[in-house]
């Protein structure tokens, strides 16, 4: 039972390099706010640290196209639900007061920063991780036709 709680919590030490980068820019978008520039940048970077390590073991070109698709229509699906559906039912149900509601403004930002940091990201990751395994298995079969043409 030992074993497999420290096989389960052992984490590599690219792991422990990339979490501890995030937390970093964490920080600093903390300390800096997300109503400027650095801080948007920030948190773009934080993003990409996360999900590259949530990535890094990926070995197929399909998994990264999935992702980039999905950051895509992941972004559309939010923003129709929450204009479509949440924002006029909390109109319906709870009238005006509803509408101002602290309940809904948190909603509100959290469905925006799920988009804005999410969808950019990951249409980024999905796209460089795609282009670069192509690239890396086209050098990798001209190499072995090159070995092989040469025997």
């Amino acid at each position: 039972m030992k074993a497999k709680l420290a096989a389960l919590i052992h984490l590599s030490k690219m792991t422990c390099t990339l979490l501890a980068i995030f937390c970093v820019l964490v920080i600093g978008v903390v300390f800096i706010g997300l109503d400027n520039a650095p801080g948007i940048i920030l948190g773009w970077l934080a993003t990409t640290v996360l999900l590259t390590e949530l990535t890094r073991r990926w070995r197929k070109v399909r998994n990264f196209l999935i992702l980039g698709f999905a950051s895509f229509i992941g972004a559309i699906l939010l923003s129709f639900i929450y204009q479509v559906v949440v924002y006029p039912l909390a109109g319906i149900l709870g009238g005006d007061a509803a509408l101002q509601s602290r309940a809904l403004d948190v909603f509100h930002e959290a469905i925006s920063l799920l988009i804005l940091f999410g969808t950019p990201v990951g249409m980024f990751i999905g796209v460089v991780g795609a282009v670069t395994l192509v690239i890396l298995r086209l050098i990798a079969l001209l190499s072995k036709k090159s070995v092989s043409s040469g025997t």
